[in-house]
């Protein structure tokens, strides 16, 4: 009797895990290529002197992964964070070859906002992007929360605030992958104490399809 309860046990789990393939294989960590061993969602550490070419070293990688799908880069978005705010003269010298992927600057001081910001653009664009894909069907929590809000008179209404706020995002990808480089950090505030927030949250940001060089 109690093998059959497992048995059932065992068959539920295995529908959710397949009716949740393809979301759960992009939340996990695993090398993105055969040929790009660097990990997705995962936080890769350049260990190096100051001079000895971690920024070309992260450039070109941000270039290579462009082309690993002959539409589409992998991250559509690759975020530069430093203490200035600014491109380095190294960024600058070589940001025209990524031209598939956003390239974007932020300071260090407004990284922390940026990404609970980010996070949730996040939530509502995968909660978006999942009711589509179940035929405006099975909405999950956020999307709920979302239908609740807005309170549609009807479904073409619905549609109509779908499609806005999609263009809205002009995000091309789903899901959408930032890379995110924290330049010179390997001393920085933020990341001197682990309960600090940003250390807690930087073990979090692969459920967001982000990752991590530093």
């Amino acid at each position: 009797m109690l093998e059959k309860k497992f048995a059932d046990i065992d068959k539920k789990f295995e529908n959710v895990l397949n009716k949740n393939k393809v979301k759960l294989e992009n939340a996990q960590i695993k090398p993105i290529h055969e040929k790009f061993l660097f990990a997705q969602n995962g936080i890769t550490g350049l260990i190096a002197p100051p001079g000895s070419g971690k920024t070309f070293t992260y450039l070109k990688m941000a270039a290579q992964q462009q082309e690993l799908d002959e539409k589409n880069p992998f991250y559509e978005l690759v975020v530069i964070c430093s203490t200035s705010g600014q491109f380095d003269q190294t960024v600058n010298s070589f940001k025209d070859i990524i031209k598939k992927s956003k390239l974007v600057c932020i300071k260090d001081t407004e990284l922390l906002d940026w990404i609970k910001k980010y996070q949730r653009r996040v939530l509502k664009y995968n909660a978006i992007n999942e009711y589509i894909n179940s035929k405006f069907k099975d909405p999950n929590e956020e999307m709920q929360r979302i239908l609740e809000k807005k309170h549609f008179r009807n479904k073409q209404k619905e549609i109509e605030y779908i499609s806005k706020k999609l263009q809205s995002y002009d995000w091309k990808t789903y899901p959408h992958r930032c890379l995110l480089i924290l330049d010179d950090f390997a001393s920085h505030p933020l990341l001197k104490n682990r309960e600090q927030d940003m250390c807690r949250i930087l073990k979090k940001l692969r459920h967001f399809n982000i990752s991590v060089v530093h």
